[in-house]
């Protein structure tokens, strides 16, 4: 049975809960529900914007345009927003040309809309941040003398040991990858070398797999470092990657024992993985924040890193719904600042969820899950480490709830594992 408005009712039904899911932030169910209206109706222009816009929301920016274009294509006429929101996708996924044509299109079936012409203009900046890029880039490759490309060029001994690194020879991996250094800072490239900058970043991933700390801090310091001078905060792609330098430079600094240090690097990488917008919902955010958290925990600071964990867990339950393995792993950093803080009955709820995460799926499917995580045996380690937490903290509050029976004291907490 349909409407007036031509819709089902069913899907009218999804529309509203999905509606319902946006205004809480659940952006996950949002879509879920938005695609069961399209489903049920699918020339309904309305269900593909409400779905651009939760797509948009969790910055999936592709699956935002083809839902955009599909609201622009089917509306009669295409809204304000329909225009909008296409444009804007576009523009995020660096598509500038293609986000001003968009834009031009919706101007001129909406001439004047204050939305329309204030994305105009931020489209107009970006194009002329792109094309001064482009000037400066030009010059500089006028100015530098090109690169050497025999056997003892950088680029020959990067290929070498990106082949030695794949094949698992960590100790040839770093001896290539120390002359590849060497021979990028000769070559009169210097420091804006973008082939030093790959030379670095694959010398810090063999120091991490060796365990050379230190090492792995210096090489990652300078890969951002040259991304700083190299990359636009305006793309998104060299946004992210200049975020992962500086998270994987905190998680150096951490295992190095340097926790100041490291709160600094990842609070830099928070800054590129969300804009600066704190609202911004990415999983890479949430793996910074989840690193921020753990150093705060060796710090001893539990409040702070208890806040931060509650807000990965927020993040990780937008983005991929509650019953994720992400979410069990934030789970149980939170269980254990609680419970560090002395709030069991609260330790033992975030305990027991984690633990009914973990135990709903596989090892495979927990390491698809959680790409941070080495292997499945890291998995079951963690698996374990939660069972035996929460069985730890039950017998001590049922221990104590004897003690109290008898009159003996309270009992100590026993030891929590490191993260």
């Amino acid at each position: 049975m349909r409407n007036r408005s031509g819709s089902t009712s069913d899907a009218e039904m999804k529309k509203k809960k999905g509606n319902r899911a946006m205004g809480k932030k659940k952006y996950p169910k949002a879509v879920k529900y938005y695609t069961k209206a399209i489903r049920a109706d699918p020339k309904n222009s309305t269900y593909h914007l409400n779905r651009a816009i939760a797509h948009a929301a969790l910055e999936l920016w592709k699956d935002a345009e083809v839902d955009a274009g599909s609201a622009v294509r089917l509306g009669n006429p295409p809204s304000t927003k329909s225009h909008y929101q296409l444009a804007r996708a576009k523009l995020r996924r660096g598509m500038l040309d293609d986000a001003s044509d968009a834009l031009e299109q919706g101007l001129q079936e909406k001439p004047g809309e204050p939305a329309l012409l204030e994305l105009q203009k931020e489209i107009g900046r970006a194009i002329a941040r792109r094309e001064q890029r482009r000037l400066r880039e030009e010059q500089e490759a006028a100015s530098r003398a090109p690169a050497a490309q025999g056997p003892g060029s950088a680029r020959a001994l990067l290929d070498q040991a990106r082949g030695r690194y794949e094949a698992g020879d960590l100790s040839g991996a770093l001896e290539l990858l120390q002359a590849a250094r060497e021979a990028a800072e000769a070559d009169g490239a210097g420091d804006t070398s973008r082939e030093l900058m790959s030379v670095l970043s694959l010398l810090g991933k063999a120091c991490m797999k060796s365990r050379d700390w230190k090492g792995a801090a210096t090489a990652f310091r300078g890969v951002a470092e040259l991304e700083e001078k190299l990359f636009s905060l305006d793309k998104r792609e060299e946004r992210e990657a200049l975020a992962t330098a500086y998270n994987n430079l905190g998680i150096c600094l951490k295992n190095a024992g340097q926790m100041s240090e490291a709160i600094d690097a990842l609070n830099n990488a928070y800054m590129r993985a969300t804009n600066g917008d704190d609202k911004m919902a990415t999983m890479q955010a949430m793996q910074v924040v989840q690193n921020l958290a753990q150093c705060l925990r060796v710090q001893r600071k539990m409040r702070e890193a208890e806040q931060m964990f509650a807000r990965a867990l927020e993040i990780g339950n937008r983005l991929c719904g509650e019953d994720h393995c992400a979410s069990a792993l934030n789970h149980l950093g939170l269980a254990r600042c609680l419970r560090e803080q002395g709030k069991i009955k609260e330790a033992i709820m975030s305990y027991t969820k984690a633990l009914e995460i973990w135990v709903s799926k596989d090892a495979k499917t927990c390491l698809q899950e959680l790409p941070e995580v080495p292997s499945e045996d890291r998995v079951a380690q963690l698996q374990e480490q939660t069972r035996a937490e929460l069985g730890q903290l039950l017998a001590m509050v049922e221990q104590a709830q004897r003690g109290s029976a008898s009159g003996e004291g309270p009992l100590a907490q026993p030891a929590v594992a490191a993260a």
